[in-house]
């Protein structure tokens, strides 16, 4: 048995050969690489001294990992969560050679800086650890981000100075930052992230949290404005940290513009390894009903890990039961008419309810749209990941897959339903 064999381990979310792992850190794309760095206790199977772990990818599904890029025996400070950019244009002044520069931001109650001059392997501290931010009260996670209105950075920074809110600092050079607004939220707690996100011809920026919590509003150089009054969520779930969603990020410097993020799910764990990253996704903003929201969705890679895709087709389940033939590593896109049901469940190992009454799949506003429900499952042995209407729909859960049961109350009629087969990332 290698590492990556335990019956519970994720075999397509990213997991850390051993130890333990937490947020997502300073996710960069750079020269055809993609570089997830984590919260990674290495010797510990619960948190403890942080090191930031490094994995690497060519394809956004298989992972590589790597030897830790930030380690307290050389990196000063608390090396707890924190975000990242690639220099493109040296405004660091940083660069030595042909990389450009990565630059990582981490530490509490202050933010510290690092910089990596061979490609994200290996990195050296700015300043002898010299704070460039300190906001007040408790601090962490700071996360930096381009606005190409401005043509200025912007860095944001979780504090419970005065209750919980962010402070956004600006920059010319990524190194000396000035205060510049600070923006309060009682829900807006740790792991901030700040985007900018086309919609149209228009963007917007979205401000979330840890949890997923967001809102959307506008950025002017200097100040944060929305006129929401409160947030919606990312992931439709229960989240805090350990929970099947939490402390997401968005890499930076993705070709055409394209915003992935990833995420912490902190339940599965077994003999050698606690935690794992979700799959990662694609985030758009859209005009609906009910406001803008941001829709998820799975990234297309995906299809790279498919083994063999069974379909199943015009089939009705009238107050009973469909037995479905799935496996433990699978991908599930289903078109469900429910014109003619009152509910129906899936099983899976545990009970996926949608309410036809309510339009609602758990506590989620799930509308059908004439009619039918779009319908997408990725199991992972002990991780669920549902998706619907084109990513409107996205919840994240811990369990022991079962077999695939849909129960119908009343007449629910299956356009279609294809399971893909999954093989695995550990190569």
């Amino acid at each position: 048995m290698t590492d990556y064999d335990e019956e519970n381990r994720g075999q397509f979310h990213f997991s850390s050969r051993r130890g333990w792992m937490n947020d997502i850190n300073a996710p960069v794309y750079y020269r055809g690489v993609y570089h997830l760095y984590f919260q990674h206790a290495p010797n510990s199977l619960v948190w403890d001294t942080m090191h930031w772990g490094h994995a690497t990818s060519t394809d956004l599904v298989h992972w590589q990992q790597q030897p830790n890029a930030l380690d307290p025996a050389v990196h000063p400070g608390d090396l707890w969560s924190g975000g990242g950019v690639v220099d493109t244009a040296n405004a660091s002044g940083l660069k030595n050679g042909d990389d450009d520069p990565i630059i990582v931001y981490s530490g509490t109650n202050g933010v510290t800086v690092f910089y990596s001059l061979d490609g994200g392997t290996t990195f050296s501290t700015y300043a002898d650890g010299r704070k460039v931010v300190t906001p007040g009260g408790t601090s962490r996670d700071p996360k930096v981000f381009w606005d190409p209105v401005s043509e200025t950075w912007g860095m944001v920074v979780w504090s419970d100075e005065g209750g919980n809110g962010v402070d956004f600092s600006v920059s010319t050079n990524l190194l000396d930052w000035t205060f510049a607004t600070r923006f309060t939220a009682d829900w807006l707690f740790e792991c901030p992230n700040f985007i900018r996100m086309p919609l149209g011809d228009d963007h917007h920026w979205v401000l979330h949290a840890a949890s997923g919590k967001y809102v959307v509003g506008d950025w002017d150089g200097t100040t944060f404005r929305t006129d929401w009054t409160g947030p919606e969520r990312i992931n439709q779930t229960e989240t805090f940290a350990g929970a099947g969603y939490y402390a997401g990020l968005t890499f930076e410097n993705v070709p055409d513009g394209r915003i992935v993020s990833m995420a912490w799910q902190g339940e599965n764990k077994g003999s050698v390894w606690t935690g794992n990253a979700s799959f990662p996704v694609d985030f758009t903003l859209h005009d609906t009903p009910d406001g803008l929201r941001v829709f998820s969705t799975p990234i297309p890679e995906i299809a790279l890990l498919r083994t063999s895709s069974e379909t199943l087709e015009n089939r009705t389940v009238e107050d009973g039961t469909q037995q479905l033939a799935a496996g433990d590593t699978y991908e599930l896109e289903a078109t469900i008419d429910v014109r003619e049901a009152t509910r129906f469940t899936l099983r899976i190992g545990r009970d996926l309810v949608y309410d036809v009454a309510a339009g609602m799949l758990e506590d989620a506003k799930f509308p059908p749209v004439d009619g039918k429900l779009e319908l997408r499952l990725l199991v992972d042995r002990d991780q669920l990941d549902v998706f619907g209407n084109d990513g409107a729909i996205y919840q994240s859960y811990n369990l022991r897959p079962t077999e695939l049961e849909l129960v119908a109350e009343g007449r629910v009629h299956v356009d279609t339903l294809t399971v893909h087969q999954l093989g695995s990332i550990w190569r």
